[in-house]
């Protein structure tokens, strides 16, 4: 009886929670019509507004993105166009979209666009992180099982465990990875760059928006980022995460 019961409100949670992404994900997908439609009409302003709130949501697609960085950039936003480009750049990998970034950074005298071999290596790690994900799941599972397997026999278990113990530990590095190479874009004009986390800290300069950097870590409301070789420190709310 109990199982039973379970069973039962396992089944509610699944179609609570799935009814309710779907009608979020129809939401939203009505709401891109409605500003690829205005987009189309040249009605940019309007449709951007739209984007915007599907973007908050992280629910976008890459012609989405495209036409986000265009109007940005025709506003003059050039780190959010930026910012655009760059999330176009990590989900297709389009040279073409690579050299626009290149192109504008150049424009506006832009730092962190040289894209070293480092670079290039992270960012294909980016794009197959997904399945990285997946295929380090399932040897963990095989794995698992093989150490059951192996213990109701009576079998050695040093081996496969320790591969065990090696792919969760791979995992674990593998989820939080993206907190040791975090990526942020300037998003507001005269964002101050500091010495120390605190507005009192010396300013080692003041940035444009546009620019890209690593970010380090954090501390409270600041970001430490990398500036010229040097530790640097700059307001969260000044950067876009990537």
């Amino acid at each position: 009886m109990q199982r039973r019961v379970i069973k039962i409100l396992i089944i509610l949670a699944i179609s609570f929670f799935g009814s309710d992404q779907f009608a979020s994900a129809q939401v939203l997908g009505y709401r891109l019509k409605q500003a690829d439609s205005l987009f189309q009409a040249k009605r940019y302003v309007q449709s951007l507004e739209h984007y915007e709130t599907i973007l908050e949501q992280k629910q976008y697609t890459p012609s989405m993105l495209l036409k986000m960085a265009f109007i940005h950039e025709g506003l003059g936003r050039i780190g959010p166009a930026l910012y655009c480009l760059n999330l176009y750049y990590t989900r297709t990998h389009d040279q073409a979209v690579s050299d626009k970034m290149e192109e504008l950074a150049a424009k506006f005298s832009l730092k962190g666009y040289e894209y070293s071999d480092r670079n290039k290596i992270f960012s294909l790690y980016q794009q197959y992180s997904l399945y990285i994900s997946f295929a380090l799941i399932a040897i963990a599972i095989f794995l698992m099982s093989l150490v059951l397997f192996l213990r109701r026999k009576k079998s050695h278990l040093l081996f496969p465990a320790s591969v065990l113990v090696v792919i969760l530990i791979g995992f674990m590095v593998h989820v939080n990875v993206g907190q040791f190479f975090s990526t942020g874009i300037v998003s507001s004009p005269h964002t101050y760059v500091m010495a120390g986390p605190s507005p009192g800290a010396d300013v080692i300069t003041v940035l444009e928006e546009g620019h890209r950097f690593t970010v380090l870590g954090r501390k409270d409301v600041w970001l430490k980022i990398k500036w010229n070789g040097a530790n640097a420190f700059v307001k969260e709310n000044n950067l876009l995460m990537l």
